[in-house]
């Protein structure tokens, strides 16, 4: 019984990577430019980013682009750290840029500042940006030029991880690679589901305010405004060269809590939008990508599931075998089969799948590496490390994620 579960979880992905394939080797539509370039305004929520917040300005205030047509609005969402006088110091000290300062009289979350300052935005075009996150002096150029198409909803850019240091950052370094790898495919196909709120996506502030602005109550607002606009007949598209530098968790107890948060969102908002499933209105995005995403889910944690099963009985038996057979773990343990045996003793029905699936996952994120300018000899070991571990990890968040929804856990940003 495993082994058709692995071979029909083979299958599906090989599917899924000619599929990807096919679009990564189409030719893009040649785009057009703007013949001027619009005003924007930048939206900061900010919660207590008091040592962040300078450091975000900065690299905004570096961007090539003309400061008469840029406005920043920081919201301070009641911090209760010194964040609301920084931002202050910075509106003083930098007259020459149009920066407007706001706060909150209790905390909202930070859906509701970025639709405070969408209400006070001037700029043809909005963008949102955390004040842990830093962007390329181009970023901004390279994206406004999208919204010559009139239906562009908004356009996001890629997100790399700021200076990872331990473990936990050169991991999620790994899976920032993959993810901007996979948005760049959405997009290609016309899928993308996703516009990150806090890494410089930019929004048309006029169909934004159309479609009501950012969603308050749910999680994951980022996932739920880019659903929105897709419901509505609006594009979101990726502009690869257009790069941010974010924080991400330093431990595993913040790495915890965001998966959580994510997966959640993941839930409430495909349920949300459950009328765009199979829906021919909505193209590939209906009839493919969301029902994808929801398959995908659960084909990783069944194979997970079967995968440790088939492990804990093999420890099982050779515990067992040692325990009530004399000899039998020393025997085992020093006499090692050859290469040969070790091949003609596997089960091939099961081994060839899980061969099968190994080797794509790699060619991925060589293709991966490759797409977005990384370096994968440099990052190799964490490669590994990461394919190895994270389908482990991943489910057991998915399914404490689960679990919270299922029995109506407070949900928490």
């Amino acid at each position: 019984m495993i082994q058709y579960i692995l071979w029909a979880v083979s299958f599906i992905s090989l599917w899924i990577t000619l599929v990807w394939l096919n679009v990564l080797v189409m030719e893009p539509k040649p785009r057009a430019t703007l013949a001027r370039l619009p005003h924007v305004t930048i939206a900061l929520p900010c919660y207590n980013r008091e040592l962040g917040l300078g450091k975000t300005i900065r690299s905004l205030m570096a961007m090539h682009y003309p400061k008469n047509l840029l406005q920043f609005i920081i919201v301070d969402d009641c911090s209760t750290d010194r964040t609301l006088a920084e931002a202050k110091w910075i509106q003083k000290k930098h007259p020459e840029y149009d920066i407007l300062v706001l706060e909150h009289s209790k905390n909202r979350g930070k859906a509701a500042a970025v639709n405070t300052a969408l209400a006070e935005a001037k700029g043809e075009l909005f963008a949102c940006l955390d004040a842990d996150t830093t962007v390329h002096p181009d970023a901004l150029n390279l994206l406004v030029h999208h919204f010559a198409s009139i239906d562009l909803g908004a356009v996001i850019g890629q997100v790399k991880v700021d200076a990872p240091q331990n473990l936990y950052e050169r991991l999620q370094r790994v899976e920032y690679i993959l993810s901007n790898f996979i948005r760049r495919l959405w997009s290609n196909m016309s899928t993308l589901f996703v516009a990150p709120g806090g890494a410089l996506s930019v929004f048309n502030t006029e169909i934004l305010r159309k479609v009501g602005g950012f969603a308050e109550a749910g999680l994951t607002e980022d996932l739920e405004i880019a659903l929105r606009l897709k419901a509505n007949g609006y594009d979101v598209q990726m502009e690869p060269r257009a790069i941010t530098y974010t924080k991400v968790p330093q431990d595993w107890n913040a790495l915890w809590r965001q998966r959580i948060r994510w997966y959640r969102g993941f839930v409430v908002n495909h349920a949300k939008y459950k009328k765009l499933f199979f829906d021919p209105s909505h193209g590939m995005l209906g009839m493919f990508q969301l029902p994808l995403n929801v398959l995908s889910v659960g084909l990783l944690l069944l194979t997970v599931l079967l995968v440790s099963y088939g492990s804990l009985r093999s420890l099982y038996q050779a515990l067992y075998r040692s325990i009530t057979i004399k000899g039998y773990f020393l025997n085992h343990l020093l006499d090692l089969p050859t290469f040969k045996e070790f091949l003609l003793s596997q089960n091939v029905q099961v081994a060839l799948p899980i061969v099968l699936g190994t080797v794509l996952g790699f060619y991925l994120i060589y293709l991966a590496h490759r797409q977005m300018e990384e370096r994968l000899l440099v990052n190799i070991h964490h490669v590994w490390l990461y394919f190895v571990v994270s389908p482990y990890v991943t489910t057991v968040h998915w399914v404490s994620a689960l679990m919270q929804e299922a029995f109506g856990t407070r949900r928490k940003w």
